[in-house]
């Protein structure tokens, strides 16, 4: 299997996307005074934009740490 079609390389573009995406939803609430909705524990919350980021940089803060040194 060649580099760029390893599964590890579809699960980094994958979360590069995700991450993206989170942004691109974030400012879209942002411009329109809105709050994101999400699912969490079984009930619907409200985050405004200022909150969904902090925990966007909060989880993407975890997932780092849980990475392996040697694959960063």
């Amino acid at each position: 299997m060649t580099k760029s079609n390893a599964p590890d390389s579809w699960i980094a573009k994958a979360n590069l996307a995700f991450e993206a995406a989170c942004r691109k939803v974030i400012d879209r609430a942002r411009q329109s005074g809105t709050e994101i909705v999400i699912w969490r524990d079984g009930q619907i919350v409200e985050l405004s934009p200022e909150e969904a980021t902090a925990e966007l940089e909060a989880n993407l803060a975890k997932r780092e740490s849980k990475i392996p040194s040697n694959t960063k």
